[in-house]
């Protein structure tokens, strides 16, 4: 007899770049995994959680990136498994997937101590100051080990982005230059940014800034473009379907949903929330941190860097992409970047190699998962330049090399 089909319901908001590629993940392993995905999309649907009970009540299990007070009552009644994506506390959770925090401060702390500062400082978001202040503290903890000094500004006032902006201006001011500064997400790297400029300092002579999230609407609205840690939100979509699938099949053995006098036997929720992490993929430098690169740099030149820094994971970026990145022709953009010693595709390829050395070292990515993420569409392919311009295979690379 064939198994029923699992119906899996997913409860995001998808205003959300991040949210956006968590969903992808959700989706690509609901095709793997052969479940029937239902989404409740509350930025365009609401949060009138009565109107889905029908599908709730379905529900063989529930992935869910937003929980108010409501949802947690509705989707505790339910008695089916329930994943959160960064979500810490509800009575509804069997399982929540975070972030790693610590993963995300060191690479921004290796960012910018890589540009030869030995001042920092951390901008967090504005009041009232939650999620951020774990990844605020480890950043501080990463410069400290590192033997220098973070300093952390103290918002003054309650969203008031105006005001705000004059004082953080007046603040970074203040700081010893050059310093590097680090905002846990990008849209107060861009508030950030924008105060530097306010300041009058000159960004990243003065300042060197990195964001996080690697959200083009921020990271691309400003000039220069700012470097961010690049999350894997994906990763985390992956990592929540699969803790969700285990979690029901586990249900199904110890009393689930099944049939006859089965259904009689009792099950009860996990006493113990499981607590799972997702990390990132590296830094997508750009002109915020490019600090080598400032001195020689056509804007036009910058342009094309920060391109295939942001999209050198597209398996087929060629040339004249970058070219068009760039708003100039081929030719252009070839005599642009012979003065960086390096070709176009000279140029996609360090960056994937360097994204892939990051990855071995930090990570315990498969090897053909990383390939694949690095843009690289043969495994034979990339095992064959690895070998040549690692010296070694990625696996024996990883294995001398891993953090």
């Amino acid at each position: 007899m064939q198994a029923r089909r699992k119906t899996v319901v997913a409860i995001i908001s998808t205003d959300y770049a991040s949210v956006r590629a968590e969903l992808r993940g959700v989706t690509d392993a609901a095709h793997r995994l052969d479940w029937s995905l239902e989404t409740i999309d509350i930025y365009f649907q609401g949060q009138d959680y009565a109107k889905y009970g029908d599908l709730l009540s379905r529900a063989d299990g529930v992935i869910a990136r937003h929980i108010d007070a409501f949802a947690d009552g509705t989707l505790s009644a339910l008695g089916v498994p329930l994943v959160a994506l960064d979500v810490m506390k509800a009575n509804c959770l069997w399982a929540s997937v975070a972030c790693d925090d610590r993963a995300v401060a060191k690479a921004a702390a290796g960012e910018l101590l890589a540009t030869g500062r030995r001042a920092f400082a951390v901008v967090p978001i504005l009041k009232p100051q939650t999620w951020t202040r774990p990844r605020e503290q480890a950043f501080i903890d990463c410069i400290q080990e590192a033997g220098c000094i973070a300093r952390r500004y103290v918002p003054k006032t309650d969203w008031d982005w105006d005001a705000e902006r004059r004082l953080l201006s007046r603040w970074l001011a203040r700081l010893p230059r050059p310093f590097g500064v680090f905002a846990p997400n990008d849209r107060m790297a861009k508030f950030t940014l924008e105060a530097c400029l306010a300041a009058g300092l000159q960004v990243p002579r003065d300042a060197a800034i990195v964001g996080a999230d690697d959200d083009d609407t921020y990271c691309l609205s400003v000039r220069p473009h700012l470097s961010s840690v690049r999350i894997d939100f994906e990763g985390a979509g992956l990592l929540a379907a699969e803790t969700l699938s285990r979690l029901m099949e586990e249900r199904e053995r110890t009393g689930g949903r099944q049939s006859g006098r089965d259904m009689a036997r009792p099950f009860r929720k996990p006493s113990r929330v499981e607590r799972l992490h997702y990390g990132v993929l590296g830094v997508v430098r750009r002109a915020s941190t490019r600090v080598d690169a400032a001195p020689l740099c056509d804007p036009r030149l910058q342009e094309g860097l920060d391109f295939i820094e942001a999209h050198s994971s597209y398996p087929y970026l060629g040339a004249g992409d970058v070219a068009r990145a760039m708003h100039v022709g081929r030719r252009q953009a070839d005599r642009l970047f012979a003065a960086t010693g390096m070709t176009i595709q000279k140029h996609v390829e360090e960056t994937r190699l360097a994204r892939v050395r990051d990855l071995l070292a930090t990570t315990d990515i498969p090897v053909g998962e990383i390939a694949a993420k690095c843009g690289f569409t043969s495994e034979t392919y990339f095992s064959r330049l690895c070998r040549r311009r690692l010296g070694m295979a990625p696996s024996a690379w990883r294995k001398a090399n891993a953090i």
